[in-house]
């Protein structure tokens, strides 16, 4: 009888457990209306310095400061490049103007690798944020992580009820 009292609150804290790797939250900052100088910083060898933000499948994600001149692949090797599950034929670049408000640009890295078109990397400006997203293998691999954790739960209530029917016996 024990058994039967504890099984469902175990079990679904395990299913919690192992769910919450899946789970990720993100907040979202408040749109921030700066003046254009306050947007620049000097650096110790008396170079313009612009802040931009790398999220996503990069080694290194965050905010970077960096070079006025900067651009899309020279900002993803200050973060240590893409990792190998990076989708780079689409990465994205949020720009926020106080005259046309927000826009997303995408940009075929893997095509500029392929070709060396530098036509197609633009230069980075200030509060810019690159997300690098991940491949379709990536997310495959994700959903079969989760599906393998649901059997390893549905096993172990298999092998309580199972117990459950020995002892009873």
């Amino acid at each position: 009888m024990k058994v039967a009292s504890i099984r469902i609150p175990v079990l679904l804290a395990l299913l919690v457990l192992g769910m919450s790797g899946m789970v990720q939250s993100q907040t979202q900052r408040a749109d921030i209306t700066q003046d254009r100088a306050a947007q620049y910083y000097l650096g110790s060898k008396d170079e313009l310095l612009i802040p931009v933000n790398i999220w996503g499948f990069v080694m290194k994600p965050g905010q970077y400061l960096v070079p006025n001149n900067t651009d899309l692949i020279s900002l993803l090797s200050f973060a240590g490049g893409p990792t190998e599950n990076a989708k780079l034929n689409n990465v994205r670049i949020i720009r926020t103007d106080s005259r046309l408000g927000s826009r997303i640009y995408k940009v075929d890295v893997k095509m500029y690798v392929e070709t060396g078109d530098e036509r197609l990397i633009p230069p980075m400006k200030p509060g810019d944020t690159v997300i690098v997203k991940g491949s379709t293998y990536h997310w495959i691999s994700r959903v079969f992580e989760f599906v393998t954790r649901l059997a390893v739960f549905a096993q172990i209530y298999y092998f309580i009820v199972l117990g459950e029917s020995y002892s009873k016996k």
